[in-house]
Protein backbone atom coordinates (compact mmCIF):
# COMPACT_ATOMS: atom_id res chain seq x y z
CA UNK A 1 0.00 0.00 0.00
CA UNK A 2 1.20 3.23 -0.93
CA UNK A 3 -0.06 6.57 0.90
CA UNK A 4 1.33 10.36 0.85
CA UNK A 5 3.56 11.85 3.40
CA UNK A 6 2.10 8.92 5.87
CA UNK A 7 -1.78 10.15 5.48
CA UNK A 8 -4.44 7.82 5.72
CA UNK A 9 -3.02 4.95 6.51
CA UNK A 10 -4.36 4.61 10.25
CA UNK A 11 -7.92 5.48 8.77
CA UNK A 12 -7.46 2.23 6.81
CA UNK A 13 -6.39 0.31 9.49
CA UNK A 14 -9.64 1.34 11.51
CA UNK A 15 -12.38 1.44 8.85
CA UNK A 16 -10.70 -2.56 7.99
CA UNK A 17 -11.32 -3.21 11.82
CA UNK A 18 -14.78 -1.93 12.01
CA UNK A 19 -15.38 -3.64 8.34
CA UNK A 20 -14.36 -6.55 10.66
CA UNK A 21 -16.59 -5.79 13.67
CA UNK A 22 -19.53 -5.82 11.25
CA UNK A 23 -19.87 -2.76 9.28
CA UNK A 24 -20.45 -1.91 6.34
CA UNK A 25 -17.27 -0.48 3.99
CA UNK A 26 -19.38 2.96 3.64
CA UNK A 27 -20.59 3.21 7.46
CA UNK A 28 -16.78 2.46 8.02
CA UNK A 29 -15.73 5.19 6.11
CA UNK A 30 -18.94 7.50 7.09
CA UNK A 31 -17.40 6.68 10.47
CA UNK A 32 -13.91 7.41 10.52
CA UNK A 33 -14.35 10.67 8.16
CA UNK A 34 -17.07 11.88 10.89
CA UNK A 35 -14.65 11.75 14.16
CA UNK A 36 -11.40 12.47 12.58
CA UNK A 37 -11.71 14.85 9.17
CA UNK A 38 -13.99 14.68 5.82
CA UNK A 39 -10.48 14.61 4.66
CA UNK A 40 -9.69 11.13 5.92
CA UNK A 41 -9.62 8.15 3.78
CA UNK A 42 -9.08 10.35 0.84
CA UNK A 43 -6.57 8.20 -1.31
CA UNK A 44 -8.85 6.24 -3.62
CA UNK A 45 -6.83 3.29 -3.42
CA UNK A 46 -7.11 2.97 0.35
CA UNK A 47 -10.97 2.86 -0.51
CA UNK A 48 -11.13 0.37 -3.21
CA UNK A 49 -8.86 -2.22 -1.14
CA UNK A 50 -11.95 -1.74 1.56
CA UNK A 51 -14.25 -2.21 -0.94
CA UNK A 52 -12.24 -5.68 -2.34
CA UNK A 53 -12.06 -7.09 1.09
CA UNK A 54 -8.37 -7.46 2.50
CA UNK A 55 -7.52 -11.04 0.81
CA UNK A 56 -7.96 -9.58 -2.26
CA UNK A 57 -5.95 -6.54 -1.67
CA UNK A 58 -3.05 -8.92 -0.09
CA UNK A 59 -3.35 -10.63 -3.43
CA UNK A 60 -3.19 -7.55 -5.75
CA UNK A 61 -0.23 -5.82 -4.04
CA UNK A 62 1.93 -9.16 -4.60
CA UNK A 63 1.23 -8.71 -8.44
CA UNK A 64 3.27 -5.62 -8.28
CA UNK A 65 6.48 -7.46 -6.86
Amino acid sequence: MRCHAGLNRSGLVVAQALVELGLTVPAAIALVRQRRSPWALHNELFVQYLESGLPTARLLVGLGS
